[in-house]
């Protein structure tokens, strides 16, 4: 074992923060610091003239080793998500948000049925949505931030609060709009369109 039993708490407590504010670290990332952590334990031990203190480097199998003694960690695919939307969200201001859309909606008598959300998302073509991720597994956290926006296409959804919603709408980056990017497998009432902007 190359790090103390203090030295794996602090880097899961590292790894339990970065869960909870939406940037679940890599496999890579976990063992780099962890060699970090090693490395300045026998900072001023060793020398460049002599080594007093000398291990094996840290190998592919360290990270899912150091997972199993930590059975709270876990192996995840998260979800990508604006950093700015994760940075912004807390509870008061999400508790804050409901209870002035309940007064509105109490004080007006609005049904479900005339409720709207429309949602604008945009994407580049070939973005990774997902990465292999270790995670704190007692956090519900569902997405992983990412820091900005590409707009190279962008779809927009609109869904009713009673679960009815219209087709959602595709557009493409450029003059023309190619088929060959639309699989046979969408429902035809997809609606795809593309403009120089996105």
């Amino acid at each position: 074992m190359h790090l103390t039993i203090n030295e794996e708490k602090k880097l899961v407590h590292w790894i339990t923060t970065l869960t909870q504010r939406g940037y679940a670290p890599r496999y890579t990332t976990v063992r780099e610091l962890a060699e970090i952590i090693w490395n300045q334990r026998f900072r001023g031990v060793n020398d460049d003239d002599i080594q007093l203190v000398n291990y094996d480097a840290f190998g592919k199998d360290w990270v899912p080793r150091f997972m199993s003694r930590h059975p709270q960690l876990a192996s995840a695919r998260r979800k990508l998500i604006e950093a700015v939307r994760v940075k912004d969200v807390s509870v008061e201001r999400l508790t804050k948000w409901f209870e002035d859309l309940q007064s509105i909606i109490n004080k007006y008598n609005i049904e479900p049925g005339n409720l709207y959300n429309m949602d604008e998302s945009g994407f580049a073509i070939g973005d990774i949505e997902a990465s292999q991720r270790i995670i704190n597994a007692t956090i519900c956290q569902a997405f992983q931030a990412k820091p900005g926006r590409q707009e190279w296409v962008t779809a927009i959804e609109c869904v009713s609060a009673d679960g009815t919603s219209l087709p959602p709408l595709i557009i493409f980056k450029g003059e023309n709009l190619s088929r060959q990017r639309i699989p046979a497998s969408i429902h035809n009432n997809w609606r795809f369109r593309c403009n120089t902007k996105g």
